[in-house]
């Protein structure tokens, strides 16, 4: 019985040690913040219009795409990356998701996820996507709100502009400004994407 118990024993401290899984941080849930300012409309008023941004311009929705991830939080709350960001209207929705518009530029958001859908071939930014979207990004300022911006691409820190984040094949993006959200360093990306 003595040897039964020091095998469990060690199986217990080498699963400790090896291999169990560790509570992650990032996966701590956190909920949409309140009002308006955390659920910011989805386009520009040049989008709108289907008018060039940032030098992208809206074309047939047909192109070849790839998934990047964006997440942004502030006060430690999620700020909604809407449906509809990079996409012209008149916008066919089916629920949260939109389905159809006008045009799509070389980045766009068909669902409320923080899941941007990006055309082979363009080098988009964050900074691209921000000006689809309509809302500010820079060092001191995510959307309607201002102090300190932390960006971590892939889990790691960005320590240049905001704007210039490459959004790349299955890049992991997280924005933040207030007190700090642990980032998440991978999303699990739709068969694809």
């Amino acid at each position: 019985m003595r040897t039964r118990l020091v095998a469990l024993a060690c199986c217990a401290a080498a699963l400790a040690g090896c291999g169990a899984p560790a509570r992650d941080a990032s996966l701590v849930p956190r909920p949409v913040g309140p009002g308006e300012r955390f659920r910011p409309p989805p386009l520009s008023a040049a989008v709108a219009r289907a008018a060039g941004v940032a030098g992208l311009r809206c074309s047939g929705r047909g192109a070849e795409r790839y998934g990047a991830h964006v997440e942004v939080f502030a006060a430690q709350r999620v700020v909604v990356v809407p449906a509809g960001s990079g996409l012209a209207p008149p916008l066919r929705r089916q629920g949260a998701y939109v389905r159809g518009a006008r045009c799509a530029y070389p980045l766009m958001t068909a669902e409320p996820t923080g899941l941007v859908e990006v055309a082979r071939g363009a080098r988009a930014t964050l900074g691209d996507l921000f000006a689809l979207w309509g809302q500010p990004l820079s060092a001191r300022r995510v959307a309607g709100f201002a102090g300190a911006v932390r960006v971590h691409v892939g889990g790691r820190p960005w320590h240049g502009d905001p704007r210039d984040v490459p959004l790349g094949p299955h890049a992991q993006v997280v924005v933040q400004v207030g007190p700090r959200v642990v980032p998440h360093a991978r999303y699990r990306f739709p068969p694809g994407l």
